[in-house]
């Protein structure tokens, strides 16, 4: 599996922090609990190599790299891929489903819109609400750092 991240970190202090053995620069490879994978940094992002396992073994390796690397941020993973047959809402499978920009989710005709299938805003808020005064958007920037790395679809 491969994993995608943006962090701005340099080279030189992923190598240190996750003890890299550097193929050439830009490129090193390690184990974590037993596993081995590769790291690839492409200017600010950075590709996590992982060999088959289960995703959500993947997931909690890429999960305690990142955290290494950024102790103090919080960490999410999410996938790209193709869009599912199924309504994540009413779960009838469908031919056409629509993606959700908010929540990622793919929903149905009926279900598409966030109101709909009780789409989750930033801390469970209400699409309505989105609307904020400076004062929320400054308690916004004291929040931790977030790093989501992405699971790419391999051909």
């Amino acid at each position: 599996m491969i994993f995608l991240a943006t962090l701005l970190l340099n080279w030189s202090e992923i190598v240190r922090l996750l003890s890299l053995r550097e193929r050439e620069k830009g490129v090193g490879d390690g184990t974590v609990d037993g596993h081995k994978y590769t790291v690839v940094q492409r200017g600010e992002q950075i590709y996590i190599v992982l060999p088959d396992h289960p995703r959500d073994k993947c997931e909690s390796i890429v999960k305690k790299l990142l955290q290494k690397l950024k102790p103090d941020a919080e960490i999410k993973t999410s996938s790209i891929g193709h869009a599912s047959t199924h309504c994540n809402y009413c779960l009838m499978p469908f031919s056409l489903t629509y993606r959700c920009h908010r929540c990622g989710g793919w929903y149905c005709s009926e279900h598409r819109l966030p109101e709909r299938h009780n789409c989750p805003d930033e801390g469970g808020k209400v699409l309505a609400g989105r609307i904020q005064r400076k004062e929320s958007r400054k308690e916004e920037r004291k929040e931790k750092e977030k790093i989501i790395a992405v699971r790419l679809p391999c051909a």
